[in-house]
């Protein structure tokens, strides 16, 4: 009888181990089946053009889309950088510190100043079905930012301003007399987003549409600073080893 109770002991603590190496086993498996969560990409920050934003990266895969939107575009690298706008003077009297950095992407004056840049041109977007004459889009290729964009529409261009106003709520404005003009803008942080309607030589009412990501410009004219100190060491050098 001792005999019998041992054994039915141990069949019992035998099945409850394997019971129980099963449970264990189950929930590994399970939890080894579980999909790891990723790593969502960060969302588009600040003022934005096509879901374009000042943390947006320029690449293959972003022209094929504005490609779809605007049409074929016109692409090109090493380019001279103006983010002067409506008459020469604009950007000194209302936003002088956008002004100030003007000059420093053309310094020197009367050069031809290039930057590490691509610059991509749309002039066929009314193709599209959009309200845009011209689209220019500035990206620097060492961040792949956006640097600068600058974008033109005919009169159908008053209803984006509507839509503009509903997204980025109520702007600073001022006229500036000339050809009626009138500028809306917004600021965040540094970068401005400026919306400026005039009436054009044709005497038909134009829209201009701005979009100055001054951060990701000044990251460039810091990165071209180091380049040129790091160049005219190496020729300083490369001078007082020919010797």
């Amino acid at each position: 009888m001792a005999r019998k109770r041992i054994l039915k002991g141990y069949f019992f603590w035998s099945e409850f181990i394997a019971a129980v190496l099963i449970v264990v086993f189950l929930l590994q498996g399970c939890s080894g089946d579980e999909p790891r969560p990723q790593n969502k990409p960060p969302g588009v920050q600040g003022f934005t053009f096509f879901d374009l934003g000042a943390n947006s990266l320029y690449s293959h895969s972003i022209r094929q889309e504005l490609s779809q939107k605007l049409g074929p575009d016109a692409v090109s690298q090493k380019n001279t950088m103006d983010l002067s706008i409506n008459y020469k003077g604009f950007l000194e009297e209302h936003f002088p510190a956008l002004s100030e950095l003007n000059q420093r992407l053309n310094w020197p004056p009367r050069q031809r100043v290039e930057h590490e840049t691509t610059k991509l041109v749309y002039r066929y977007a009314r193709k599209q079905n959009t309200p845009f004459n011209y689209v220019e889009l500035f990206f620097s290729d060492d961040s792949l930012k956006p640097l600068f964009f600058k974008i033109t529409a005919g009169p159908e261009g008053g209803s984006m301003v509507d839509t503009i106003l509903k997204k980025y709520g109520q702007p600073k404005e001022f006229a500036w007399g000339q050809m009626e003009g009138r500028t809306l803008f917004w600021e965040e942080g540094r970068d401005v987003f400026m919306v400026s309607s005039f009436i054009n030589r044709w005497n038909s009412r134009e829209y201009l549409i701005c979009i100055y990501f001054v951060e990701n410009l000044e990251e460039m004219l810091k990165s071209e600073e180091t380049r040129r100190v790091a160049e005219k060491e190496r020729m300083r050098k490369a001078g007082r080893s020919a010797f």
